[in-house]
């Protein structure tokens, strides 16, 4: 399996980083990241680190590429920008305390309510090729904005995320379409792409207030122009002879799609909206397009594939410290939540780069080995005599002395294949 410093050489000799201490500071981070025990905070990783606290908290405070490092942990895993959707979509952090920047009411899937933490929110795209996510950009949501859409001049924190998307369309260019859930089918959050030239696809509310187009001919003898609408959608004695079946959803087939153009008069657009029956319970979803010419089934598959952001967060939380966080100024949470998701997309790197007969395939066991490599590194340090009788003067479990008993040490506790 590829070396984090070998991979993190790599990308530097791609992206702008001038300074060597700050090569060797981010090796050694997400080195620890992988590596320690406990929490992942200023204090746990001096325990293990040749730096002392103060020089994270310092460190910390630094301006970083993460746009620009993330890009290029995505071209290293062979990812084509021209075959991805992008994803946004936002996750609660615990914290305590009163002078934590950011801190107000945000909204928690686990608990299912407004909890008093911190938010991030986060931008990531999807290889349609095999269907992981990758981070690209993490920003914090600032304290006290208005939660709703609001008035047209008052910046809410929906204008908060489209700026995170707007600053970031450099990177984006060859990305068209963009999936969230229904909280973004907002009215600015549809101009705002349509604009840019992109689609949005998401939910809507199961009484949303749609119209459908008349398909009819105009009456004879009767003036004036020929109607445009054909009548409001009553979802509660819905006619299905109006819509298409496209047929039973490939991945459940106990979901029955139908598809049809319709109107919203309140987003004043028109919609490719998919309507998805589940014939056990008899509950139903929308799903709306913008693009009205996609498919039916591409629009259910990509919102589909939307959840695969979660598996970032998931990891994040119980790998890589996105909780553990000590900092409580804007630039140090930052760089923070940054490095835990980054170092998510370096794990996931490592494993799509891992041999076919290793043992490594899951993240619990990368990082079960990272300990035991961290751990057996620190043992020949400190015993010269046991080093010596490895014949390794620097170890690497890839050395081609390193005999098979080593390797049965590194993978200790670390799962087989899934």
């Amino acid at each position: 399996m590829e070396s984090i410093k070998k991979i993190l050489s790599s990308i530097f000799a791609r992206i702008e980083v001038k300074h060597k201490w700050q090569q060797d500071f981010l090796i050694e981070i997400f080195e620890l990241v992988f590596s320690i025990q406990g929490r992942v905070n200023y204090t746990n990783l001096a325990r293990y680190s040749k730096y002392n606290e103060v020089t994270f908290r310092r460190n910390f405070k630094k301006f970083f590429d993460w746009l620009n490092f993330n890009s290029q942990i995505m071209s290293l895993a062979g990812v084509d920008f021209d075959t991805v959707i992008g994803v946004i979509d936002c996750s609660f952090i615990n914290k305590a305390g009163k002078k934590t920047y950011g801190l107000d009411r945000f909204y928690s899937g686990v608990a299912g309510r407004a909890k008093r933490g911190l938010e991030i929110s986060t931008l990531a795209l999807i290889d349609l090729a095999t269907h992981k996510a990758w981070t690209l950009d993490v920003v914090q949501t600032p304290a006290k904005l208005a939660k709703k859409e609001g008035k047209q001049d008052e910046y809410t924190r929906i204008d908060f995320y489209l700026e995170q998307l707007q600053n970031n369309l450099s990177a984006l260019q060859s990305v068209l379409y963009f999936v969230a859930d229904g909280f973004y089918a907002k009215t600015k959050v549809f101009n705002a792409l349509c604009s840019w030239n992109k689609y949005l696809i998401t939910k809507l509310r199961p009484d949303a207030n749609l119209r459908y187009f008349f398909k009819g001919k105009h009456p004879e003898g009767k003036q004036g122009r020929k109607s445009t609408y054909g009548g409001k959608v009553f979802w509660k004695q819905l006619d299905l002879r109006r819509w298409q079946s496209v047929g039973y959803d490939y991945k459940y087939n106990h979901i029955k799609i139908y598809t049809q153009i319709l109107n919203s008069p309140y987003y004043k657009r028109d919609f490719k909206v998919v309507l998805l029956i589940n014939t056990r319970t008899n509950k139903y979803i929308l799903l709306a397009s913008t693009d009205t010419n996609l498919c039916a089934r591409l629009i259910v598959h990509y919102y589909q594939l939307r959840f695969k952001i979660e598996f970032l967060f998931r990891d994040a939380k119980q790998f890589t410290g996105l909780m553990h966080s000590q900092a409580r100024d804007e630039k140090s949470l930052h760089f923070h939540f940054n490095m835990s998701l980054a170092a998510v997309n370096l794990a996931q790197l490592q494993l799509a780069n891992a041999d076919s007969d290793s043992t490594i395939h899951l993240m619990n066991s990368l990082v079960r080995r990272a300990y035991n490599t961290r751990l057996v590194n620190w043992l020949f340090l400190q015993l010269p005599q046991l080093r010596k009788k490895a014949k390794l003067n620097v170890f690497n479990p890839l050395h081609p002395d390193s005999d098979d008993k080593l390797e049965s040490v590194l993978n200790f506790g670390c799962l087989g294949r899934a």
